[in-house]
């Protein structure tokens, strides 16, 4: 099998693909997100220290275990020992999942990017309405209530009920027709798609939700059949291009007057913060997500590379990037974020909720004040859609896990047949209140999977396989020997906190349901999910923990 795995074109692409894995979807759309939700700087103290006891000495085991062994999860954790082989198992569900509504952001970007080519750009003010008396025009009453930027998000884009339990017909159904006439072609095919008769009403799919998703699964399709040799060129782009476009908006937005009392407020901790368990357990979480541990990712990766590759430095390298990036990333969202606070007296900096589009939301006000905002748009969403980099890592390894389970097809088929599986089940995520399912999948489910996952991952390497069989691999494959604070982070620091943290995530669940941001036509709300979603997300969670257990006990 090591003799027959692909082989990187050289260190540079291994490095590119492995940023370009850790850099995307996490660093631009989710942490401006949980910063803002914990207060800014009060989120970038657990952050750091997760990053430290956890991000780093994690990274470096996946790495060396997938470098020495030359397979992918699977195969990895079953040569640590047969009982351990459900690590990988469970990590194939967690992937194939995140899998799912990740591609739903990147078909939001791909939306976004299309409606960049309108001009003006459709959220730089509110459509209006022919009222009717001397043809006199007024602005949509929830545009005006909110902001043209937050109205496209909520009511244009995702057209979101009140909330997860509301099917059928909208609260605010006369706002689609007052406003049908400025709708482009996209939405009119998915208005198409809407069944609604007094005798019918079916929650129908966004139509130009399935036709993005469609895309980005086509171009995934691509990625996953031309291998490592073909991805590793394409990341020279999907890398640096990013940073260009950030560079450039971080540029444009300190030019403009609040912008540094945002960043201020980014680096004034409110130290309350710092007692909400959840603050914590989110920097934890997002130390999974924005790297990509658990994932089996670079396990997929580093067995592609040569056995004496430097994967101490490779380690260091990577999270390191990583976290600037979303530090980088989080400076731009929150100079934005003064800046409207600066412009406009109703809006409150600490206060402005826009949930789960608060990176589409904020960066959509900040190119309104770009000359040229529609060459902007195009630009900053188009490097949303190269966060396709984050799921083609993402599904490396899940083909890696697949394959190392005996399968007997072609990667062009196995390529093929998962993608369209995939696209079917995400079908579920394009409905209109599917954004509301893709909160909770990734504030409760994947976070709590993953988090799992490397805990399982921590006890096999530190009670089964052994610290000094690791630090003798590493010697083996490097020349270095592991320094204190890789051994007691690995062994001792590691497995400690995150049983803490996984027991704690557990126990919170039990006492509190969790809550998602919804749209009521004038303000974003916290509302509480219905039982039936705790109930389907606890029966995922159960199968995803289940797995470890029950394939042990068939050995």
């Amino acid at each position: 099998d090591t003799q027959e795995r692909q082989a990187w074109s050289n260190k540079t692409e291994y490095i590119l693909t492995s940023l370009g894995n850790a850099v995307g979807l996490g660093n631009i759309w989710r942490f401006p997100y949980k910063c803002h939700k914990h207060g800014g700087g009060a989120f970038l103290i657990p952050y750091l220290i997760m990053l430290v006891i956890v991000g780093y000495p994690l990274l470096l085991m996946e790495y060396s275990m997938g470098q020495r062994a030359k397979k992918g999860a699977i195969g990895v954790w079953s040569r640590v020992s047969p009982y351990t082989t459900g690590i990988g198992m469970a990590s194939l569900v967690v992937c194939l999942i995140l899998g799912l509504y990740y591609n739903v952001i990147l078909a939001l970007g791909f939306y976004y990017t299309a409606n960049s080519l309108r001009v003006p750009l459709p959220w730089r003010s509110c459509p209006t309405v022919n009222t009717g008396l001397n043809n006199t025009a007024v602005a949509v009453k929830e545009c005006v209530a909110s902001s043209p930027t937050v109205y496209f998000w909520f009511r244009e884009t995702l057209d979101v009920p009140v909330s997860i339990d509301q099917g059928g017909e909208q609260k605010f159904n006369w706002t689609r027709a007052a406003t049908q006439q400025i709708l482009n072609t996209s939405q009119d095919w998915s208005s198409s798609l809407h069944v609604n008769s007094p005798k019918i009403k079916f929650q129908a799919l966004n139509g130009w939700v399935v036709l993005a998703s469609f895309v980005a699964w086509l171009v995934l399709f691509v990625g996953l059949v031309k291998g490592t040799t073909s991805t590793g060129k394409v990341m020279y782009f999907a890398v640096f291009f990013p940073y260009l476009v950030l560079t450039a908006f971080a540029v444009r937005t300190l030019s403009l007057e609040g912008a540094l009392d945002g960043i201020a407020f980014l680096f004034k901790p409110d130290v309350e913060k710092l007692k909400n368990p959840a603050a914590w357990l989110d920097a934890l979480a997002q130390i999974f997500f924005s790297i990509g541990l658990g994932q089996g990712t670079y396990i997929a990766f580093a067995s592609y590379t040569t056995t004496h590759n430097n994967c101490v430095f490779d380690t260091l390298f990577v999270a390191t990037v990583n976290s600037l990036t979303s530090l980088f990333v989080a400076l731009i969202v929150f100079g934005v974020l003064g800046v409207k606070a600066a412009t406009n007296s109703k809006i409150c900096l600490a206060r402005k909720r826009t949930g789960f589009g608060l990176a589409f939301i904020t960066f959509c006000d900040a190119i309104l004040n770009f000359p040229g905002s529609n060459f902007w748009s195009v630009l900053f969403f188009f490097m949303i859609t190269s966060g396709m980099g984050s799921v083609l890592g993402n599904f490396t390894g899940v083909v890696s896990l697949i394959r190392d389970l005996g399968v007997k097809i072609s990667k062009a088929k196995l390529a093929v047949l998962l993608c369209i599986v995939m696209f079917c089940f995400g079908l579920t995520l394009t409905t209109k209140k599917g954004i509301y399912l893709v909160e909770i999948l990734d504030d409760v489910y994947v976070g709590t999977g993953l988090l799992y996952i490397v805990l399982c991952e921590t006890f096999a390497v530190a009670l089964l396989y052994g610290i000094k069989r690791l630090g003798n691999d590493i010697y083996f494959m490097t020349g270095q020997q592991l320094n204190a604070y890789w051994k007691i982070c690995i062994q001792f620091l590691c497995p400690i906190l995150l049983l803490v943290c996984f027991g704690t995530i557990i126990v919170s669940y039990l006492i509190k349901s969790p809550v998602y941001h919804a749209w009521d036509g004038m303000n974003v709300i916290k509302m509480t999910y219905p039982a039936w979603v705790s109930v389907m997300v606890a029966v995922l969670l159960v199968l995803t923990t289940l797995s470890v257990p029950l394939v042990a006990l068939l050995q």
